[in-house]
């Protein structure tokens, strides 16, 4: 039976810093005093130890000593669950190189720990966005899409649990997609009156053109670490989409949900990943919650996407979805040093079919 004191149960978070940067050091054209970065820090420090989690992707983040600092705050305490704050950090660069603008990072509480890292900037070889031109559909014009890399490097880590070698490896993805904010134009386009005037819809084509295909780039390297094994994969993230979107659906490819007792559906997904927010939604807790408020409009942009291997009715079940939580009551207070973001948890707890638990 499932407890919530087995050392295999894993929570996993997403957590939009929202440019945390060094006293002093420049961030879109501005920089913080000593005062403001330690209420960052702080504000930081208190929402870290209320998400308790074991497994953490961060967007955001300019410095790799700012979260070596957040994480000095928090060093030693111990979280609602009993667990210890203790963690390794893993950033886009080795060790005393920084890097020239938002990053994601990822930090791993023990007994967990990464047993490998790899980083995703190129995309890789399975992305071709193109299509020729035809005489079957002559109204269907040609396409092609030359975007080459992600905006910001992709971090996969295949994490263990040291103290239960019999445990599989999970590979964890952590992601920043592309915004929804309109691309500024360059010069040459600018300078044209029709399309000065046409500039908002045209930035915002271009953003979404972008995280389209940063999604379907993204989805080659999960379909790899997904296909034809029974690996658990986790992608966290910020993928700046909501979950009934076509950047979502790119990524997760669909997978069927079981909703009644009989169905056959879901019970094998070996390409799959089930959104956590949907997860939570099926059970009527918490659906109208939301990470992003922009213009009125509220969503879920900030994601915990799991493989079958933690989802409840699948064949090859070996975690059991416990609940989702999203913090997001600082969207509304204007505090400088909280988040533009909601932050998200999602629980899971050790629960392998009954014919096929470990000892």
């Amino acid at each position: 039976m499932a407890s919530s004191r087995n050392s295999r149960n894993i929570t996993f978070a997403t957590f939009n810093l929202y440019n945390l940067q060094l006293p002093g050091e420049p961030f879109r054209k501005a920089t913080y005093t000593q005062a403001e970065y330690d209420a960052k820090i702080a504000w930081s420090a208190r929402m870290l130890l209320e998400l308790d989690a074991d497994v953490i992707a961060f967007q955001e983040l300019w410095h790799p000593q700012a979260l070596h600092d957040l994480f000095e705050r928090v060093a030693g305490l111990t979280g609602p669950s009993g667990k210890v704050f203790n963690y390794d950090l893993h950033f886009i660069k080795e060790p005393g190189i920084t890097w020239y603008d938002i990053a994601v990072a990822v930090a791993v509480r023990k007994p967990w720990t990464a047993a490998s890292k790899s980083l995703h900037k190129q995309f890789g070889p399975g992305f071709l966005l193109k299509k020729r031109g035809g005489k079957r559909d002559p109204e269907d014009n040609e396409i092609e899409v030359e975007i080459e890399k992600f905006s910001r490097t992709v971090i996969a880590l295949d994490i263990v649990n040291a103290d239960k070698p019999k445990v599989p490896a999970i590979t964890v993805f952590a992601s920043h997609l592309k915004s929804k904010l309109p691309t500024r134009l360059d010069a040459e386009e600018w300078a044209v009156p029709a399309i000065r005037n046409n500039a908002t819809a045209l930035g915002a084509a271009l953003s979404t053109i972008r995280r389209t295909a940063e999604a379907a780039a993204l989805r080659d390297i999960l379909g790899d670490a997904l296909r034809d094994n029974d690996r658990p994969v986790v992608l966290l993230g910020d993928l700046n989409d909501g979950a009934s979107s076509n950047t979502l659906a790119i990524i997760t490819e669909q997978p069927s949900f079981k909703l009644f007792e009989a169905s056959a559906s879901g019970a094998r997904s070996d390409r799959g990943l089930y959104a956590a927010s949907r997860l939570q939604s099926y059970r009527l807790i918490g659906a109208g919650e939301h990470t992003h408020e922009y213009n009125g409009e509220r969503e879920v942009l900030d994601h915990v996407l799991v493989s079958e291997q933690f989802y409840d009715h699948s064949d090859n079940r070996k975690w059991s979805f416990q609940q989702m939580r999203i913090w997001n009551d600082h969207l509304e207070d204007g505090n400088p040093a909280s988040s533009d973001h909601g932050v998200v948890r999602a629980v899971f707890w050790w629960d392998p079919r009954p014919e096929d638990k470990p000892t």
